[in-house]
């Protein structure tokens, strides 16, 4: 479990210059790359390199200590919380929510009851999704917020087809509150941020001027101009939501949570936050994905799994108003890679730098696989409206004979001015690819009982033909 960097390896002029023109290629006005390796003797080689500003407005220089919101990757700290419990003996993954949580309901009352714990670290919960209700700054945001899922829809039954929700994680977020007998954030800081050491991470807006801090930036809706973002007027998503997105951290604190993890539980400080058992069964596959997408295995609890060339990496994203983040971990070598960015583009550009990154290793950067040339394949069968909660996704033919996909905000959420109609490349007789806001994602067709849905992480029911 150790791996030798590169000696250059984001630490030479020429790492620099890419790390400089992918930022500028993908209008991205800062960002931060690191890695993270565990060499023989346990000790870890940490490089982090930077590029740009915090904001265009103030034009400040992003630096090692600067915080850019990581957005879901708080998940991964929400399930490290759960499973201290489960350590614990407090609850299994399988305790009911309403044995924690009696006031907990939704919508759906036989749902309700069968709701579990793992049902909610591993987006089976069926509770709808991306419901951004804010509940005010109060130390009860996040009970408020679960009192609100009582009109909540449910997208599948409990234990039925993943369906990314970030509600689900709130409510286990409250699971922690009421079981610590503290606040989400609190926890955090006593369970998660003292034992590993880390100095540059928030929960909370009020705290960001204490740091340097990233801005996030938002398409020009001009889509004439030279400046193709702009700094966001809002910087971060309701307290509310603090369990499912609302860390922001340094590049230097992100690794060294990452490591608590390549290390089954055991910090770089030598302080343990979590069982080697917990641990492992964090990335042991729960949900298999394997009928839905070529770059994703599966879900374990609370990580995303995939293949570099027959190496597990178990990671995940974020996306929050402007800023998209990424923490790749490898625990079979010791290693964990993020990429930090205040802008939609860096989706993009955590793509190509990964890339980058896992070629110098010797790791195959996971990707979309097709079944045939894009000319054989007919996607007319799928031509229709699909709608989630807050999205509508319209799949048209194009007049060049291909396939395009309209995506309206039926609420809105990041700030992203809607896209304009864009171009679907066929993967299979039931798989696309489509670049939305800048992230590059494949859908699938997807039949549950009589309905049909499109899959893009969330399911989006079929409406219309």
């Amino acid at each position: 479990m150790s791996t030798k960097l590169p000696a250059d390896l984001l630490n030479s002029p020429k790492w620099q210059q890419l790390f400089d023109e992918l930022s500028a290629k993908y209008a991205v006005p800062g960002a931060q790359v690191g890695v993270l390796a565990l060499g023989e003797d346990g000790e870890a080689d940490v490089r982090v390199m930077t590029t740009g500003v915090t904001s265009l407005k103030t034009k400040v220089e992003v630096d090692a200590d600067t915080l850019f919101q990581i957005g879901s990757i708080t998940k991964i700290w929400t399930t490290t919380l759960i499973m201290q419990l489960v350590d614990e003996g407090a609850l299994t993954l399988d305790t009911p929510v309403v044995e924690v949580l009696p006031e907990f309901a939704i919508a759906d009352a036989a749902n309700t009851k069968e709701i579990t714990v793992r049902h909610l670290l591993t987006h089976t919960s069926g509770i709808d999704g991306d419901l951004f209700v804010d509940t005010g700054d109060g130390d009860d945001s996040i009970e408020k917020y679960v009192a609100e899922l009582a009109t909540a829809i449910s997208v599948t039954p409990a234990g039925g087809h993943l369906s990314y929700s970030n509600a689900g994680f709130v409510v286990a977020g409250r699971i922690v509150e009421v079981l610590r007998g503290q606040t989400w954030d609190e926890a955090l800081v006593d369970k998660i941020y003292r034992p590993l050491g880390l100095t540059h991470v928030i929960t909370k807006p009020k705290e960001a001027p204490l740091f340097r801090t990233a801005v996030g930036h938002l398409a020009n809706p001009d889509r004439t101009s030279a400046d193709k973002v702009l700094p966001s007027p809002r910087w971060g998503l309701p307290r509310s939501i603090g369990p499912a997105g609302t860390i922001a951290a340094s590049m230097d604190s992100l690794l060294a949570f990452g490591a608590a993890h390549v290390r089954d539980g055991l910090g770089l400080t030598g302080e343990r936050i979590l069982s080697e058992k917990s641990a492992r069964e964090m990335r042991t596959l729960q949900v298999d994905l394997s009928d839905v997408s070529t770059v994703d295995r599966g879900w374990g609890v609370g990580w995303i799994l995939s293949d570099w060339g027959g190496v597990t990496s178990a990671h995940h994203g974020g996306a929050t108003i402007g800023q998209i983040a990424q923490l790749h971990t490898f625990p079979e070598l010791g290693l964990a890679i993020g990429v930090l960015t205040n802008s939609r583009g860096g989706s993009a550009l955590a793509h190509d730098i990964e890339s980058a990154i896992g070629t110098a290793l010797g790791l195959t950067y996971p990707e979309p696989r097709t079944d045939a040339t894009a000319d054989e394949i007919d996607l007319s069968w799928a031509v229709g409206v699909y709608e989630s909660t807050v999205m509508r996704i319209e799949l048209t033919r194009a007049d060049d004979g291909g396939f395009v996909v309209q995506t309206t905000a039926k609420v809105q959420i990041d700030g992203e001015p809607d896209s304009p109609p864009l171009p679907v490349v066929p993967l299979s007789a039931s798989r696309f690819l489509v670049t939305i806001q800048g992230s590059t994602l494949e859908a699938a067709h997807v039949s549950i009982d009589d309905d049909e849905y499109l899959y893009l992480t969330r399911l989006y029911k079929r409406v219309t033909r």
